[in-house]
């Protein structure tokens, strides 16, 4: 089977970037000649494996809404549908948002993204990810002291696998175009709907096609009531 982020994926430092590795020169630890030491690691996940993500597959990705959709459909970081479904359990026990869910059991903190912006996508050409529960985070706060938020793994009903899927932002991509039910089929729009109206004080709904041409396709649904970057 061939997978259209192959090269990407293949590139050894996107298994740094899904354990948290921030590659970026101007964060890493350099000597007095500018020379990089060490690159700065928070957060991420644990042991990162190769995972195959076949034609069919729902996923399921936060962000903010100030970053637009189609950049937040670029982004890397995703969970499949079960794993989101135990975000939705876990909000509904505790009657919390479900973008709320996802920072806590994701371990995505408030500087990294405001997680406004709730993606539904289906996986339409095989893509390889990499796949891992999360890892402890401490990042510097906007003011304060630094943030830090233990991972739960210990507790089943808290593991919750992520993935980092490479290559997408390189992925040619359409302007964004309201779907009709004739592109968008019906049950997975009012699934869609369904996630974003449960989601107390949660994310605005948005169904996309990953990746065949056209690239974007998706439905805006209403707003509800009230990752390294991942907006």
């Amino acid at each position: 089977m061939s997978f259209i982020n192959q090269a990407a994926f293949d590139d050894p430092r996107t298994r740094q970037m899904a354990m948290g590795v921030d590659l970026r020169p101007n964060k890493a630890i350099t000597d007095p000649q500018g020379r990089v030491l060490i690159y700065v690691q928070t957060g991420g996940m644990l042991n990162p494996s190769r995972y195959e993500l076949n034609p069919g597959t729902i996923v399921f990705r936060f962000g903010a809404t100030s970053a637009g959709a189609e950049n937040v459909a670029k982004g890397g970081w995703w969970v499949e549908k079960p794993e989101f479904e135990k975000l939705f359990a876990f909000a509904q026990k505790w009657n919390i948002a479900i973008g709320m869910a996802m920072r806590a059991l994701c371990l995505v903190p408030p500087e990294w993204s405001d997680v406004t912006l709730l993606v539904r996508a289906r996986v339409t050409d095989p893509l390889l990810a990499w796949r891992g529960l999360a890892n402890s985070v401490a990042t510097p706060a906007a003011a304060g002291p630094v943030v830090t938020m233990p991972h739960q793994n210990d507790i089943s009903e808290r593991r919750v696998n992520q993935l980092f899927v490479p290559g997408l932002a390189g992925l040619p991509q359409t302007s964004p175009d309201c779907a009709s039910s004739r592109n968008t089929p019906s049950t997975l729009a009012r699934a869609c709907a369904a996630s974003s109206t449960h989601s107390a004080g949660g994310c605005r709904g948005m169904l996309l096609n990953l990746c065949k041409q056209p690239r974007v396709r998706h439905q805006r649904t209403s707003s509800a009531a009230s990752s390294p970057s991942r907006s």
